[in-house]
């Protein structure tokens, strides 16, 4: 299992088929590979240099090495006046001009996949592991970052499994959890990832899914868990059932570990009743509301030049602003948010739906608003994450952190 693969299966196959023209082909046009860049972004330059050599860099500098080896080709191949391989050129470039690589080996790659392979597997139930899903939550964020596309995640455990181990043995424990994961891996979807998250709790990535659409396939497993008949050593034993907590990317979280309290944390919910889906939910709002470390300006789309009131706190459904105008509530209101260090402005339909004075002329208002669209959810993303410390983290107003599970 590849640690990047972040591509669209188009991009990668093209990008498959560059690397194959590449290796064999001294004077490949560089216009060929920025054609695919221009389509997949720099990530396309990181992606191929993992799949070459497993070495793992940003994006810019994998740009800059990816075009450095293959010049480093060229000159190889105008020297020796013969071909010279992707692969040599990029052995040579890492041993004698980026020492980088200090004692590389050369290793058929089926058997390289295979090791992999294995080391991202679960031994018991053949299922993805616990690494493999560190790589690929991430990786799945990317996608969103890049192409739009969001990602809901489902933590499941299953109810009571201790009391049916001290029952029946851990022999059959096992025959359940095994056949738990055959459940999730014809139940979910062929895009989905399926893992191993640890004892008998399990997770499901769920790519290009809303929260509607991730809430109707974990009720799909739940029913499909609940119904399934327990065979083992020849006796039909007992049901087992599944909690399922999930949260959806980027509405519930903004990085891979909140992601994962917070769908942790609608399970913890799920498990208060067993046998139940929960969706992740901050306290009594609609989605997680951020605090803003760094004000946000918020201006009346009739009037650009005029900042009509200040955002202290903001989510993908609404935000706390100051202002010293009243408005009426229920009122509707055309707003533009803007950030023009990063130069995001994103224009939004917003209905008041609280206003408080505050007693020196000034108004606290809450408005609410919808973005359907994926690109301007991108906007609002980019803009919180610009406006939070540190960087690439969020405050979350009014979170608790979770209580052991019952």
């Amino acid at each position: 299992m590849a640690a990047l693969q972040g591509l669209p299966a188009n991009l990668s196959w093209q990008l498959n088929d560059l690397i194959k023209r590449s290796a064999t082909t001294c004077f490949l046009d560089k216009d060929q590979w920025e054609t695919l860049a221009r389509e997949g972004g720099d990530e396309i330059y990181a992606e191929a240099l993992y799949r070459l050599s497993r070495l793992e860099l940003p994006a810019s500098e994998a740009r800059e090495t990816v075009q450095a080896i293959l010049a480093h080709q060229e000159g190889l191949c105008r020297t020796m006046g013969r071909d010279v391989s992707l692969l040599t050129a990029m052995c040579d470039y890492f041993m004698q001009v980026n020492p980088l690589l200090r004692e590389p080996i050369l290793i058929e790659i089926n058997l390289l996949r295979q090791r992999e392979e294995n080391a991202y597997r679960d031994e018991l139930t053949g299922l993805l592991n616990r690494r493999a899903f560190n790589q690929e939550i991430p990786r799945e964020m990317e996608r969103f970052r890049r192409f739009g596309q969001p990602l809901s995640l489902l933590m499941l455990d299953l109810d009571h499994f201790k009391n049916f181990n001290d029952t029946y043995g851990h022999s059959a424990g096992d025959q359940v959890l095994r056949d738990t994961a055959q459940i999730l891996g014809e139940t979910a979807r062929l895009l989905d990832t399926v893992i191993r998250y640890g004892g008998e709790e399990f997770a499901v990535i769920l790519p290009q899914t809303t929260r509607e659409e991730a809430v109707g396939v974990a009720e799909r497993i739940r029913q499909a868990v609940q119904r399934h008949s327990i065979v083992f050593a020849g006796q039909h034993l007992p049901a087992i059932t599944v909690s399922v907590g999930l949260a959806c990317f980027p509405t519930d979280a903004l990085d891979m570990a909140s992601l994962v309290q917070r769908a942790d944390l609608a399970l913890y919910q799920a498990k208060v009743k067993r046998n139940c889906v929960c969706a992740f939910s901050d306290h009594q709002r609609n989605h997680t509301r951020y605090t803003l470390s760094d004000p946000l300006p918020l201006r009346l789309s009739d009037d650009k030049n005029q900042i009509f009131a200040v955002a202290r706190d903001i989510s993908f459904g609404g935000l706390l602003c100051e202002t010293d105008r009243p408005i009426a509530r229920a009122s509707n209101i055309d707003l533009v948010l803007t950030d023009s260090v990063q130069g995001i402005r994103l224009p939004v339909s917003a209905q008041v739906s609280r206003v408080l004075s505050t007693g020196d002329g000034g108004y606290h208002l809450g408005l609410s608003f919808q973005l359907p669209s994926l690109e301007d959810q991108k906007t609002l993303m980019a803009l919180i994450e610009g406006r939070t410390k540190p960087a690439g983290h969020c405050f979350i107003a009014g979170h608790r952190p979770p209580a052991a599970r019952p």
